[in-house]
């Protein structure tokens, strides 16, 4: 297999990539018009925020500082003293009204950002929930192979971690980067048209702004994609350790698994903190630059007033020294935030590039253009001069050849390693041979599609798996459609109706996570009614009585004869006790089928099968070389 299946967590540190950004936006096109909406909102917004300074100015300048009132305090006279008084009047209704001016401004602005933030909001969820059900849907179709060589925990973090954060840099900050382009617009605009010397003044920093923000993005990308590989890292070792804590305990490796944790999660953290040192010292250094403009200001402004003599009315007025430094902040508190939005969009592009690349991994397993029906299946099962590697040149199965009976039962026996369960794998698609070809019924699987082949071969595990659930959906498995009177019939055809009922809630009882709450043997009892509720053509059975005791292995031995009546059976096992009565036995070693007969032949032929044989039942039977009739 040429394709590489391995998803590792070393993103390049690559700049802007438009191929990814249009790709992203794909996801975004659907809601397009919310988004178009949000961005006009947006504008009205930028526009009334920055309308405030423009009202200061205008009431500074026009009623607290009003020069037509200063003229008639200089007069001392009894008429020139009712003016004024009629001027403070005047001057106070007009400062109230621009108040309540303020005041509507800023409800307005408050109710226009809640509907905006919501929209926003609506669109970024939706977008999310549409890339995790893509990818989750894709990671369905991938083979064993793919899921073989990639943790579930880093596949875990390409899920959540990597699509919050495309989510939150692309639907979010996509807006928050036109409303800080708006702003900065707008404000040049105002500044511009009040006086476009001070406007001059507070741009004169920016291109200091632009070189620390170029000096920051180098330090700061890096330090993101670090943490983004640290944290996948971290969540690969938390899930890796919880799902093997049985290992863990049995093994004491708590300390040594919680040292390992310990270091990932310090490699973690420091790289977080050299992030935050990162933005530590850029932030102050924008902030005074922004504060450096207001000090410019300052200074031009108490030069022309005090060093020239003009009027404080005309270019530098007090209202207009009020409205600049508030523009001065409004200006540079965007410019601040482009910076680390810049890094955070690279971060993004990081992100995307694993999501894209596991999305663009392709099935080793597809079905065909075409593929034959499935329907009713006789059971005949074919392996036909099969070969299969996991890796290229190491070859588990060499030059299988057998052919099944419809409704003959057959057993798979040989030393751990002999290619047993590879067989099955192969029956299923869950891996596509590399030489030669499995038939069923005289077509080759691959003519089949995967859903309906996999429908019609049932198998029961040694460890069964149970999802999250009660009984019932555990036997259902996502067949609304079957009715609940043959969910209760197929549990007592496999002798498990008898626990089932004895449970509190009996078939809506919760299984537990992988059905803790359940014994290992009622675990397997609970796999047969649901194997037997969707009706197989072909049944396959690997190690389905180990780990049980007497009483349970006589019910599931009931459970297994009923389940194989009618149907091609097989059946892989290491107790050889368990495969006496099979009309044939199949013994594997190395990966090639070394003997076969009933179980009387084999013991006649004296080869590997009976070699097997009298080891497990030397001790049991207190001889040296026991062979029962």
């Amino acid at each position: 297999m040429s394709a590489d299946y391995h998803m590792d967590d070393e993103s390049p540190r690559r700049a802007y990539d438009a191929r990814l950004m249009r790709r992203l936006l794909g996801y975004v096109r659907p809601y397009r018009r919310w988004l178009v909406a949000a961005t006009l909102l947006l504008i009205v917004v930028s526009v009334i925020s920055n309308i405030a300074p423009l009202l200061i100015m205008w009431s500074v300048d026009h009623y607290i500082n009003n020069p037509d009132r200063t003229g008639l305090r200089a007069a001392d006279d009894a008429a020139v003293s009712d003016a004024l008084a009629g001027q403070v009047a005047a001057d106070m209704a007009g400062l109230l009204r621009i108040v309540a001016l303020l005041a509507g401004f800023m409800i307005l602005e408050a109710a226009l950002r809640y509907v905006q933030m919501i929209i926003v909001a609506l669109v970024g969820q939706r977008t999310l929930m549409t890339m995790r059900l893509d990818i989750f849907d894709h990671l369905q179709r991938l083979s064993l192979r793919f899921l073989d060589r990639n943790p579930v925990g880093r596949l875990m973090t390409r899920v959540t971690n990597d699509v919050e954060k495309i989510q939150e840099t692309v639907v979010s900050g996509m807006v928050q980067v036109v409303n800080d382009l708006l702003t900065i617009v707008v404000v040049l605009g105002f500044m511009i048209a009040i006086n476009w010397r001070l406007a001059v003044i507070v741009v004169a920093p920016v291109p200091i702004v632009f070189a620390t923000s170029l000096i920051f993005r180098k330090y700061a990308q890096r330090s993101f994609l670090e943490v983004r590989r640290k944290i996948a890292h971290l969540n690969a070792c938390l899930q890796e350790n919880i799902s093997g804590m049985r290992v863990v305990q049995m093994f004491r490796r708590e300390d040594a698994n919680y040292a390992e944790y310990r270091r990932r999660n310090a490699d973690h953290r420091n790289e977080w903190l050299r992030q935050i040192r990162n933005f530590a010292i850029y932030f102050p250094v924008v902030e005074f630059l922004g504060m450096l403009a207001t000090a410019l200001i300052l200074a031009y402004c108490g030069w022309v007033i005090l060093a020239t003599g003009r009027e404080v009315s005309g270019t530098a007025s007090v209202g207009t020294i009020f409205a600049f430094v508030f523009l001065a902040e409004k200006f540079f508190s965007p410019i601040r935030a482009l910076a680390d939005r810049y890094n955070l969009l690279l971060e993004a592009m990081a992100s995307s590039e694993r999501v894209f690349r596991l999305l663009d991994t392709p099935p080793d397993i597809e079905d065909k253009p075409n593929p034959k029906p499935c329907e009713a299946l006789r059971g005949d099962v074919e392996f036909r001069e099969v070969w299969f590697a996991y890796e290229p040149g190491q070859w588990v199965l060499k030059n299988i050849s057998m052919r099944i009976a419809p409704g003959e039962r057959i057993a798979i026996v040989g030393h751990t390693g002999a290619g047993k369960t590879t067989l099955i794998n192969l029956l299923n698609r869950f891996y596509d041979v590399q030489q030669g070809a499995i038939l069923l019924d005289g077509v080759d699987i691959r003519d089949y599609p995967q859903v309906a082949l996999r429908r019609k071969i049932g198998m029961v595990l040694q460890d069964v798996f149970l999802f999250s659930g009660t009984i019932e959906e555990n036997i259902r498995l996502g067949d609304d459609a079957m009715p609940m009177d043959h969910v209760r019939a197929c549990a007592r055809h496999v002798n498990a109706a008898a626990f089932i009922e004895k449970l509190p809630g009996g078939y809506g009882y919760h299984v537990g996570e992988r059905g803790c709450n359940l014994s290992t043997g009622q675990r397997q009892l609970l796999a047969f009614a649901r194997t037997l509720a969707h009706d197989p053509s072909i049944l396959v059975l690997d190690e389905a009585t180990s780990s049980i005791d007497t009483e349970t292995e006589a019910l599931i031995q009931d459970a297994i004869a009923k389940l194989m009546a009618g149907r091609t059976s097989i059946v892989i096992a290491h107790r050889l006790s368990t495969v006496q009565h099979a009309d044939l036995i199949i013994v594997m070693h190395h990966g090639e089928v070394r003997e076969s007969g009933t179980h009387q032949e084999l013991l006649a032929k004296g080869g590997i099968y009976r070699t097997l044989y009298e080891l497990q039942y030397r001790d049991a039977a207190g001889q040296d070389a026991a062979t029962p009739e």
